[in-house]
Formats: structure tokens, C-alpha cells, sequence
């Protein structure tokens, strides 16, 4: 299925979408380039569901014909109407492509406007992207590694061909990673599937990450792949990480949010080293917002947690290393891969 044309050309040239399922739905597992704009709120699906089980077909659509009417069905419309004005060549889902889009594309005829619904509706949009994580060809993907604080999302946005897992994944896969809500698994393994499907015939640049990353989890074979590649190794001053880590962690947060990563990780780093860590914390937030008075427990918690994690993961990849390098040295190296 990954391979079918249609599909594909909907994807890779990024037609919008309109999502008319539910809110819940939605925010369930969403598909790439979508916009959720329902035909019914969460709670009219649920009563319109409800009489379809009790009552039959017949009996939930008339229910829903009743609860979106009047002027909820013409904000619904003209929220459709706005959306296809900016982008005429959006096109319309819902779960099977069914009655609720085939609904919306009827409404959407009346008011001078041809849409017909995606065939299979989001039920076959998931499958597509399934059968790409499942069986469509991956492309070469060598992984970037380095120290905690090292740059790599720095070097990675600076390479032509690379999928950013900690960005689709929006965290940065560690104790200290939350960066605010994250996509439900599906809608993750919906935006891998289409990076690696515009990047099928390229040399991608992935960074080295565990197979969790905050609640998601990259896909199996993905997976495999990704830790069976060659490895190029980023390396960075001491001095260099600690800006980085100030620069992407310390300026943007609240001592509220290194209080509880460090909680995350109490058991492993043991009541001494946490209640030191827990003290330099405290007393670095309570200082003016520059590096100098985080350098302390920056340094401790890289030293004496994060750099050993590394070095032990490092040891089974010794053979996998291809290059080591500074930023300037790895992107040369990339260039002329």
C-alpha cells in the first residue's frame, strides 16, 4: 500500500486536509498536513453513537441532522468554506469516509463547492503510513551521536537530509526533555512515516536516540535500522555544552521544571548527589538569568550522570564509528559522504 501513487503525490506535494471526525478523534492520532474541522463535537458523536446502536442507522442520522442544524450547521460550513478559499485543493476525511464526510461534501455542493471524500477516509490514511513503517524501503540512515549538550539538533537543522526524532517527538528524550504536550503515538508514527517517505532514495542524518522518547516510542523496525547504522560522532568542549545547555534548557524554563526532572531521576543518582543537586538548583534560580551561576550544577549532573550513561552506551558501538569531529568537521564529512 505504501507504494500507491495517489497516495503518495497527496503526501509528498502536502495537500491540506480537512479532518471532520471528532475532537477526540483527532487528538487521538491525527494525519500529516490536517486541520480538524468537525462536523460534530465530541459529545454529539457520542449521542449520535449511542442511537446507532440502539436505534439503527436511520435513527443517528436524523439525530445528527437535528444536532448540527440551523446556525451550528452554517458555522460548521463556512468554517469548511474559509479553509477551501485559502487552499482550493484541500481535501476531506472522516473515519471511513463515510457518511459524516460524504455529509460535509454534500452541504459543501450546495454552497458552489465540489469536494468528494477521500476514499477510506482516515482509517486507509493510517494503513498508507503503516504499511511505509512496515514494509516500504528505508532510507541509508547513519546516526548522530555525542555528549549530552553537544549540539546535534543544532547540526541537525543544518543538514540538508535528516529527521529530527526529538522534534516530531517534541521532547528532547531525557529527564529533563518535556518541552509541553506531546503527539499521541499514532500521530508520531504518522510524521516519521512521512519524513522517511520524502527521504526513501536519500542519506539521512537521524540523531542516536533510545527507542523512548518522553511517551513515545519509535516504531520496531525503525528502530532496528536506526541502531544497526553507522554512527558519526559530534564532539564538543565542556565550555560549548554548557552554553547549550543553558541556551536550550535553562533560559526558557522555571525551577519548578529542573526540580521535577531531577525527581525523575533521584533513585539513580542517589540521596547525596541529589540533595547537592537539588541545592545548586535552587540557589542558581534564585540568581540573575545568566550562565555563570548555573555553570555548577550543570557540570555536576553532565559529569557525573549523563557523561557515564554515554560512555557506557558507547561501548557497544565502537565498530559502527565512522568519523569524529567538531560541528565544522562533521558537516564537512557529511558533505563529502
Amino acid at each position: 500500500m505504501w507504494n500507491d501513487p495517489k497516495l503518495q503525490n497527496l503526501f509528498l506535494n502536502k495537500t491540506p486536509l480537512i479532518d471532520v471526525r471528532a475532537p477526540v478523534e483527532f487528538n487521538d492520532g491525527s494525519i500529516p498536513h490536517s486541520i480538524n474541522l468537525p462536523i460534530m463535537n465530541d459529545e454529539d458523536r457520542r449521542l449520535v453513537g449511542t442511537c446507532y446502536k440502539t436505534e439503527g442507522q436511520a435513527a443517528a442520522v436524523e439525530l445528527g441532522h437535528r444536532l448540527v442544524s440551523g446556525e451550528i450547521k452554517e458555522q460548521r460550513i463556512q468554517a469548511w468554506k474559509e479553509y477551501i478559499e485559502q487552499y482550493p485543493e484541500t481535501e476531506i476525511f472522516c473515519f471511513r469516509g463515510g457518511m459524516r464526510s460524504q455529509i460535509t461534501c454534500q452541504w459543501l455542493r450546495e454552497r458552489g463547492l465540489d469536494k468528494k471524500p477521500i476514499p477510506g477516509g482516515y482509517k486507509r490514511l493510517r494503513q498508507f503510513f503503516l504499511s511505509i513503517l512496515d514494509e516500504a524501503p528505508l532510507p541509508e540512515m547513519i546516526r548522530l551521536g555525542g555528549l549530552t549538550g553537544s549540539g546535534k539538533t543544532l547540526l541537525l537543522e543544518k543538514t540538508p537530509y535528516a529527521i529530527d526524532l526529538e522534534g516530531l517527538a517534541n521532547h528532547r528524550g531525557s529527564a529533563f526533555g518535556p518541552k509541553g504536550s506531546q503527539p499521541a503515538q499514532i500521530t508520531f508514527e504518522n510524521s516519521l512515516a512521512l519524513n522517511l517517505l520524502q527521504l526513501q532514495d536519500k542519506k539521512v542524518l537521524v540523531e542516536d536516540e533510545s527507542v523512548s522518547i518522553g511517551k513515545v516510542v519509535v516504531p520496531r523496525r525503525v528502530y532496528k535500522t536506526l541502531v544497526a547504522s553507522k554512527l558519526i560522532i559530534l564532539e564538543t568542549s565542556h565550555e560549548a555544552r554548557l552554553e547549550n545547555i543553558f541556551n536550550e534548557y535553562v533560559k526558557s524554563s522555571q525551577l519548578d521544571f529542573f526540580l521535577a526532572g531531577l525527581a525523575r531521576i533521584q533513585q539513580k543518582l542517589g540521596g547525596p548527589k541529589f540533595k547537592i543537586l537539588t541545592k545548586e538548583i535552587t540557589k542558581a534560580f534564585e540568581s540573575p538569568m545568566e550562565l555563570i551561576y548555573h555553570e555548577a550544577w550543570i557540570s555536576i549532573l553532565l559529569k557525573e550522570y549523563y557523561d557515564p550513561l554515554y560512555q557506557k552506551g558507547i561501548k557497544f558501538n565502537q565498530d559502527k564509528i565512522i568519523f569524529r569531529g567538531d560541528e565544522k568537521e562533521v558537516l564537512d564529512f557529511w558533505s563529502n559522504l
